[in-house]
């Protein structure tokens, strides 16, 4: 047994169904959301490098930061792509 005070979501639920259906919108002057484009997942791992490239890598994540450039994990991975590239035969 239902409630009767619920019946209204149920016709709501209806109504959004029968118009997704249709393709319309009840007000289409609102905005529409857009989807939220993330960066894929990426998971941390340990490397061992010089102290000296770290810290010329810092200084181009600093630079690239201030520009609004790539972040730390993009030019970590577009190293590791020109690494695999070069020596994947």
């Amino acid at each position: 047994m239902s409630d009767s005070r619920f019946g209204w979501m149920n016709e709501e639920d209806d109504r959004a169904e029968s118009n997704q259906l249709k393709g319309k919108t009840e007000n289409p002057d609102a905005p529409i959301m857009k989807k939220v484009i993330r960066t894929p997942k990426r998971t941390t791992r340990g490397i061992f490098v010089d102290d000296n490239i770290w810290d010329d890598f810092e200084d181009i994540i600093y630079k690239q930061k201030k520009q609004k450039g790539k972040s730390k994990p993009e030019l970590a991975e577009e190293a590791l792509l020109y690494i695999i590239e070069k020596y994947k035969k």
